[in-house]
């Protein structure tokens, strides 16, 4: 019976996590969780940059790819495009190591980041 009653306490605590995430469209199509409260999210923010000038690049293309052989095969997991600020927000994350490549008019810049629970990573990627 303390089984069961453990049991259902844990079922009903993992709907209760899961009911406060809010998935948001992104204007390239792509689903993106803009709310979360999960113990093993953390939300990443990609900003680019020319190498040359420094100054933010909009509409660039980035991608986030979970494992080095993905992006050779071009199988990435989401997509982004920056805004006018030349930021991507990819919204929440499972913790855990991702590639970003981020591209604009022949540019382009691949980087490691690394996903931590319950913290907003941003990652400043350089075109040259």
């Amino acid at each position: 019976m303390k089984k069961s009653f453990a049991f259902v306490l844990l079922v009903a605590a993992l709907f209760a996590a899961c009911s406060k995430s809010t998935v948001t469209p992104a204007d390239t199509g792509a689903n993106i969780v803009s709310i979360d409260s999960s113990e093993f999210n953390g939300r990443l923010y990609v900003n680019t940059f020319d190498y040359v000038t420094g100054n933010r690049i909009t509409n660039a293309n980035v991608y986030l790819y979970t494992n080095y052989e993905d992006i050779q095969r071009n199988l990435y997991l989401l997509f982004q495009r920056t805004n006018t600020s030349g930021e991507a927000d990819f919204g929440y994350l499972l913790q855990g190591n991702y590639y970003i490549v981020s591209e604009s008019n022949l540019k382009r810049d691949t980087s490691l980041v690394q996903i931590l629970s319950k913290r907003t990573i941003v990652r400043n990627v350089y075109l040259q």
